[in-house]
């Protein structure tokens, strides 16, 4: 199925098309380079024509929007790409989690279909990256895409991952808990070290100019 079409099912009709997904043949890399690696794209294309390229949606965002804007294309670029492997990397770390703990709550522990959930759920945040870059509008956005992600992975717990219905919700709870600090601290020691980039190249930079 087209990418284009299983993002729009999976986000207007969400019930069904898990128990489409849920019966499909497919493999963990097929998964990714078929939908993940191409929907990915969207966020990290976007923040580099709209604020590489372009400069914008740095407005509004506060006393260092100004040193934001100064980083050029260059740091946006390399913060965009950095952010497409790290994330795709994050989501496959979560299903091999997810693959573990699935049997504690009675259900299957298939490396497949914990992937299943994970990319197709991570849907609407890919999605909204295409106007995340707009201040404001975008941080709210990108929660409700946030949110609408933590709906998905509910609804496709049952059906994908065969957990007994009486165990769903704390299925649930847990992928979103295994997501949130794996993504806390990946993110952070990815973060830190954009920063530290960035800090030391404006010191050089400084430097040079004296």
């Amino acid at each position: 199925m087209a990418v284009i079409d299983r993002a729009k099912n999976i986000l207007l009709n969400p019930k069904a098309e898990w128990d489409v997904i849920a019966k499909e043949t497919a493999t963990v890399g097929g998964l990714f380079s078929g939908y993940a690696c191409i929907l990915a794209l969207v966020p990290a294309i976007a923040a580099i024509l709209f604020m590489g390229v372009l400069g914008l949606g740095l407005g509004g965002m506060g006393a260092g929007s100004g040193m934001m804007a100064g980083l050029g294309f260059g740091y946006w670029a390399t913060t965009a790409i950095v952010g497409y492997f790290v994330g795709l990397g994050l989501l496959w770390l979560v299903a091999f989690i997810v693959k573990a703990v699935s049997p504690s709550f009675n259900g299957s522990s298939d490396m497949v279909q914990a992937t299943k959930l994970m990319v197709y759920a991570a849907t609407p945040t890919w999605v909204v990256g295409l106007v995340s870059w707009i201040p404001v509008l975008g941080w709210v956005l990108s929660l409700a895409a946030m949110a609408y992600a933590v709906y998905l992975i509910y609804l496709g717990v049952r059906p994908v991952l065969e957990v007994p219905q009486q165990k769903v919700a704390g299925m649930t709870v847990v992928t979103i808990l295994v997501y949130v600090i794996a993504t806390v601290i990946i993110g952070g020691v990815v973060a830190a070290a954009i920063i530290g980039s960035m800090f030391s190249g404006a010191m050089m930079a400084g430097a040079a100019g004296m």
